[in-house]
């Protein structure tokens, strides 16, 4: 495996095109522990410019290993995240890819652009932004490093929200180069939104941010790997890490 970590590539990658600044004020999730009494990882947040509100790195690590019932109960040496959450006052999307580790090499992971307003109800975003990515998708959805997971093996409710371009796979540690040059594709579609993104009202802002609160909060009652986390280090942090994503 790289000795760059997912969100390490992925802040690297961005701040490239993005001036970003540490966040004050999170020591209580910078380092976090687990129910067990074991280091287990933390959080980072930057603030970033112009349409960039805040870009997080989660890195949690699970000792010597913690079981996964969706994976059969095998077990997870850690999780990354890295998210874009942008200015929702401007009309763009979130940003976000997950990563299960797994002792035995597995690496899982899923990845998606998250909308605020509705896709069907604006055409030509849809074509001008996401069409053109077609190709992209396709090529990662299909790439012979990886396994591709049907949506039939997802939730209910990853099934209600998912984009056009949601991608979700298995593959192996050996192999996160290639997640990595996914992480870029996707990055270079989203700044490329941003540095074209509509600035709008607080009306706006204020819808967007309606239908991502309902989006998370369901996720926290049903998301399979979120009750996996919620088990490892309590309900007291689960709240300080979910708080620090949005």
């Amino acid at each position: 495996m790289s000795e760059k970590s997912l969100t390490e590539f992925c802040f690297e990658t961005l701040a490239k095109e993005v001036n970003l600044q540490r966040v004050s004020g999170l020591d209580d999730v910078a380092n976090v522990t687990l129910l067990s009494g074991e280091y287990g990882g933390g959080i980072k947040v930057y603030k970033g410019d112009e349409a960039v509100e805040k870009v997080t790195l989660v890195d949690l690590k699970y000792g010597e290993g913690i079981p996964i019932p969706h994976h059969d109960n095998a077990l997870s040496v850690g999780s990354e995240i890295f998210q874009i959450l942008p200015d929702l006052t401007y009309k763009l999307p979130i940003w976000g890819i997950n990563s299960v580790v797994m002792k035995d090499g597995n690496y899982y992971f899923d990845t998606d652009l998250t909308f605020g307003f509705d896709l069907v109800m604006d055409y030509e975003f849809t074509m001008k932004y996401l069409d053109p990515f077609d190709a992209v998708y396709k090529k990662f959805w299909n790439h012979r490093d990886f396994k591709r997971v049907h949506l039939d093996e997802t939730t209910t409710w990853v099934r209600t929200y998912i984009s056009p371009v949601f991608v979700m796979v298995t593959t192996r540690v050996e192999k996160v180069a290639t997640v990595y040059e996914l992480c870029a594709e996707f990055i270079k579609c989203w700044l490329k939104m941003s540095k074209e993104a509509e600035k709008r009202d607080d009306a706006f802002k204020q819808s967007q941010l309606k239908r991502i609160k309902s989006q998370y909060a369901g996720m926290q009652q049903t998301d399979r790997m979120g009750k996996v986390i919620l088990k490892a280090y309590g309900q007291e942090t689960f709240s300080k890490l979910m708080k620090a994503m949005l």
